[in-house]
């Protein structure tokens, strides 16, 4: 929360209020998320941690 709140306005996608950008970040950087990737579809950590990046950016970031 602390992150997100720091951040200037204009930052976060409009619309998107900092407990839900929050909610967002939770839910995809989720170790069940990681293990589902990593244990059970195979992905490498670096593909999964390149594929958190893009994703975060598209669903956070203005």
């Amino acid at each position: 929360m602390q992150v997100f709140s720091a951040w200037p306005p204009g930052v976060l996608c409009p619309g998107l209020d900092v407990p839900c950008a929050v909610d967002v970040y939770a839910a995809l950087r989720n170790i069940d998320v990681y293990t589902e990737l990593t244990a059970e579809r195979g992905w490498s950590p670096d593909r999964v941690e390149r594929w958190w990046c893009g994703a975060l950016t598209r669903e956070l970031l203005n």
